[in-house]
């Protein structure tokens, strides 16, 4: 099913694209090893990766028609207080082979901050065995260190760094394309672990975000299929969330 909700008072919606829930856990699903691959940074240098993070559309590989690009999400805290992160701009840092410049908005219950940054892709690989469901197509995965930085001005402001994991696929002309193969139960996509430090307590918290799936999130999600949240935590900030959800 497909299930969309729009943040309050904007214009950004949230869609999420999954099949029939088989079962669920109290516990998200272990994450598995990598599958074996190649390095495959040096072909990455003149791509433009841009489209990996920021889209107007994504497409399912085999579908008709396409879906509005994800946002991102994600909680901050012990209390996996909901965390909202909105990219307004992804694009290549010039003469900076592997760096895309960011900026967005951030916003934690009623508190919205705008940032800046950059994302640095360090690693890539590129998988030996071709994709089962279609073998003339490759498929690999980057690893990007994100740093963001929050306007000072504004209240409630930090920095955010973290590792970020994207899954792609090359297409026929080998571009990298976003990875939706195969939209299964668990479905995820731009895994980031990161930790937000405060500009003025320098208290650190846990920030994670995704696609989908948020990575590392404890009891938060009990589900293995849709991302859903324990009854527990839904008074910090995830009502909407899961109001939309259930339909």
């Amino acid at each position: 099913m497909v299930c969309c909700f729009r943040f309050p008072g904007t214009r950004w919606w949230y869609w999420s694209y999954s099949l029939v829930a088989l079962l669920t856990l109290p516990h998200a699903a272990p994450a598995q090893a990598p599958p074996p691959g190649t390095d495959y940074l040096a072909p990455l240098k003149t791509k433009d990766l841009s489209r990996l993070w920021r889209a107007d559309r994504l497409v399912f590989y085999g579908t008709p028609g396409a879906d509005v690009f994800p946002e991102p999400l994600g909680f901050i805290g012990a209390n996996y207080q909901r965390f909202y992160l909105h990219y307004t701009s992804v694009r290549p840092a010039p003469g900076q082979p592997y760096v895309y410049q960011v900026s967005g908005k951030t916003r934690v219950k009623t508190n919205v901050c705008a940032f800046t940054g950059t994302i640095t892709v360090v690693k890539a690989r590129l998988y030996k065995a071709p994709n089962a469901e279609h073998p003339q197509l490759r498929e690999g995965e980057l690893t990007c260190r994100v740093e963001l930085a929050e306007d000072r001005r504004q209240p409630g402001s930090g920095t955010l760094s973290g590792t970020l994991t994207t899954y792609f696929y090359l297409d026929a002309k080998g571009q990298p394309q976003y990875n939706s193969l195969e939209p299964m139960d668990g479905f995820s996509n731009n895994q980031c672990v990161a930790t937000w430090t405060s500009y003025a307590t320098r208290q650190r918290k846990p920030c994670h975000w995704g696609d989908f799936k948020i990575p590392e999130s404890g009891d938060l999600d009990f589900s293995v299929s849709d991302f859903e949240v324990a009854a527990k935590y839904v008074p910090n900030g995830w009502q909407t969330y899961m109001a939309a959800l259930e339909g």
